[in-house]
């Protein structure tokens, strides 16, 4: 089964870091990606800085509206996701648990292949 792990993280986490603890999480991460690519099929995206973000949203009149900025105001803002191959969602659960090196969430869906 295929699994996506979103990861996320409380806005300006990130840029808090000393250049010292960013290079700690940023070797987890590629431990973890690593142990990942040698168990399981997986892939590793990032997603470019909330500020960059673009929204389209269908208006109550029809018409497309195009905003900057991400789709919803929250303080838990979206930083990237795994697609990994996983025997159950238990274990994309540990699998995420692994990733959750930061203050914020990983949220796991299994992804449903027409």
């Amino acid at each position: 089964m295929k699994f996506m792990i979103t990861f996320n993280h409380i806005a300006g986490a990130w840029e808090a870091l000393t250049d010292a603890e960013r290079e700690t999480y940023s070797e987890a991460l590629l431990v973890l990606m690593n142990d990942l690519e040698a168990e399981r099929d997986s892939r590793l995206v990032f997603f470019a800085p909330a500020a960059e973000a673009k929204t389209v949203r269908m208006q109550q009149d029809g018409e497309l509206a195009v905003s900057d900025g991400l789709s919803t105001d929250a303080t838990e803002q979206p930083g990237g996701y795994y697609i990994i191959e996983a025997d159950s969602i238990d274990e994309a659960v540990e699998w995420a648990k692994r990733g959750r090196l930061l203050v914020g969430s990983n949220e796991i869906r299994q992804i449903v292949e027409p």
